[in-house]
């Protein structure tokens, strides 16, 4: 397994820019519908507990990467891009909820996230074509690429 420090990828200078006024974290829509580890709670943990622990934290996933936190954050601090450097660090150690697991070896098999059921009637009905089919392939080159067949059993 590949383990990268977020480090070459974020400059952890910033996280010391951060004064903990909590904006981002007031603004957060994952903290408002989920126990998320919020923007704050992320800065704070890798300060004080190292990224190796924050990666390890299920919570990380709760993420929408919306920004807002960074539209907020009066330091300007990239906060989307530490979450979305640690989430990729976690992946990398096989950390990955198993619902997203499922959903990245449900892409790899039909080139789609989710299967909706009855897609073209309820295509029709609207009037619309149906979808043309999903480009497998493509799909799995992508994933090689990216590691991710690595991780997720494929």
């Amino acid at each position: 397994m590949t383990t990268i420090k977020i480090w070459k990828h974020f400059p952890r200078e910033d996280l010391y820019e951060c004064y903990q006024c909590a904006r981002c974290t007031g603004s957060c829509p994952a903290m408002q519908v989920a126990p998320a580890i919020g923007p704050r709670g992320a800065i704070l943990k890798c300060l004080n507990l190292g990224h190796d622990e924050v990666v390890e934290d299920e919570k990380i996933w709760l993420c929408c990467t919306c920004n807002v936190c960074e539209d907020r954050c009066p330091q300007k601090i990239p906060i989307s891009d530490l979450l979305v450097a640690l989430r990729n660090s976690a992946a990398r150690r096989g950390n990955i909820p198993s619902r997203l697991g499922v959903a990245i070896e449900l892409l790899a098999k039909t080139g789609r996230s989710m299967i909706v059921h009855q897609l073209d009637e309820m295509r029709a009905h609207h009037g619309l074509a149906p979808l043309p089919p999903a480009p497998v392939e493509e799909v799995r080159k992508i994933l090689k690429k990216t590691g991710l067949e690595e991780v997720v059993e494929i």
